[in-house]
């Protein structure tokens, strides 16, 4: 007698074992692996927006903002800005941005950070965008700068 016809389930089975088939699922990388871990996907996520950044992303950008900070209303807080801009530009966030509303002799950057804290007090609550609208009334009225006193009425009257 023959041989026994092999049931559907025994061909599957061959099928599945066969090098000419493939896989469905091929083996995860180690990258792959390791995002599979939130904790090192956030941190892996975070390192790489640093690239991005640009020289924003580096530890000598974040100890130079955090001098920024820290000289805000002492006699160097001038000289520390005018560095901090010259080798980052403008800051991102808006309270640093802010800060810079309160050079004296640096017109330029006055007037450029007013311009751009314009440009993102649309994402601002109703408490900053009236402390900024405040700070612009000031600003217009009492800067010994004529450009900078320009440039806040005509954000201010932007507002209205």
């Amino acid at each position: 007698m023959g041989e026994r016809k092999k049931s559907w389930r025994e061909i599957d089975k061959l099928r599945d074992r066969s090098r000419h088939t493939r896989r469905t699922e091929e083996p995860k990388s180690m990258l792959e692996k390791a995002l599979d871990d939130p904790r090192l996907k956030k941190l892996y996520l975070k390192e790489a927006e640093k690239l991005f950044l640009g020289p924003k992303g580096t530890p000598e950008h974040d100890e130079a903002l955090k001098r920024l900070k820290e000289s805000y209303g002492k006699r160097n807080f001038e000289e520390v800005a005018r560095d901090y801009v010259e080798r980052f530009g403008l800051p991102d966030e808006w309270g640093d941005l802010i800060l810079l509303l309160d050079l004296e002799k640096s017109p330029n950057i006055v007037c450029d950070a007013m311009e751009k804290a314009k440009e993102l007090v649309s994402t601002k609550g109703p408490l900053e965008k009236t402390g900024f609208i405040s700070k612009l009334k000031v600003l217009s009225m009492t800067s010994k700068d004529p450009d900078v006193s320009e440039v806040a009425e005509e954000i201010l009257e932007s507002f209205d």
